[in-house]
């Protein structure tokens, strides 16, 4: 039987939306946790914060104008600060994984780089003097929805989460990592037709067309292929069907391959049938490029807090 905590939605975008600019500010930080290696932050806080959300950001993205301003929008519509960092091993200071943390995502197990991650953000969140309440949000984006399922028991140990949200979360069953390089190559093709979308809105095009001159983040083959490796089998799935899960939101565009719909299906079956409260969302018309479109970003946010706007 379905369960009725659980709201399924398709969210469909208008041809030309044109969204408003939020109000707020976000800052870039640079935070060196001790015995730790530098990483870059964003704190995107809006005018008013009623919380904070920690955001798993997704591979190859550098904490330049682009991601800056989805933290903006984030922390507009859903009222909180927004804390999000660059991946550890990945980011423009170009320093590789530990060589344990590499391991581990050789077999399958992210445990220790979201342990590390959610290190990084606690610092973030000290630098910028931001206080942790007593509720907080988690929010991931494809590989930062792996390290947020594997990080939750470290969060919920420090403070109360009262919300899990999901985008595109990739490692939801097991494929050959060559089947997922030509999933990530069909949808990473689909940004020409979704980058345009963003036009519409001023600033949205200025912060695209400013990251394109930014820092882009630097790794080596070897922590790229552990990557793959980990993205390639079904930690996320596993984790989050036994986890203690706060309400769950879970969104994927209806043309990703990257998120696999078999898997997103069975993920959002498990959590109905375990009375796990939370919508699931499909985006018209996208793939896994739906974070880099603005107007879908809107539009999930939209969706998600519309008690709040």
């Amino acid at each position: 039987m379905e369960s009725s905590l659980r709201q399924r939605l398709t969210i469909s975008l208008p041809a030309r939306p044109v969204i408003d600019q939020p109000r707020g500010r976000v800052r870039r930080i640079t935070v060196e946790p001790p015995g730790q290696d530098r990483l870059d932050a964003l704190v995107g806080i809006p005018d008013e914060p009623q919380g904070l959300t920690f955001y798993f950001v997704g591979f190859n993205q550098s904490m330049g104008p682009w991601e800056a301003a989805k933290c903006a929008l984030w922390a507009a519509y859903s009222h909180t600060t927004v804390v999000s960092c660059e991946l550890p091993g990945f980011s423009r200071y170009g320093k590789g994984l530990p060589r344990h943390i590499r391991r581990d995502l050789m077999a399958d197990d992210p445990s220790s780089w979201a342990s590390l991650t959610w290190t990084y953000l606690r610092s973030a969140a000290a630098a910028a003097k931001v206080p942790i309440p007593d509720q907080t949000s988690v929010l991931g984006f494809s590989t930062g929805c792996s390290l947020a399922a594997a990080a939750l028991p470290a969060i919920q140990a420090a403070c109360s989460v009262s919300t899990l949200t999901l985008v595109e979360p990739v490692a939801l069953g097991q494929r050959f990592i060559g089947r997922l390089a030509v999933h990530n190559v069909i949808d990473f093709l689909r940004i020409i037709g979704t980058a345009p979308r963003n036009r519409p809105s001023p600033w949205v095009w200025r912060a695209l067309h400013h990251q394109t001159r930014a820092p882009g983040v630097r790794y080596s083959p070897a922590d790229f292929l552990a990557l793959i490796t980990l993205l390639s089998g079904d930690d996320t799935q596993a984790r989050l069907s036994a986890a203690d899960l706060p309400l769950t939101n879970l969104a994927r565009g209806t043309r990703s391959k990257l998120c696999p719909g078999a898997g997103f299906t069975e993920l959002d079956t498990r959590l109905a049938s375990r009375n796990i409260a939370g919508t699931t969302c499909m985006i018209a018309g996208f793939g896994h490029q739906l974070w880099h479109c603005m107007p879908a970003i809107d539009a999930l946010a939209r969706t998600l807090f519309p008690a709040e706007n």
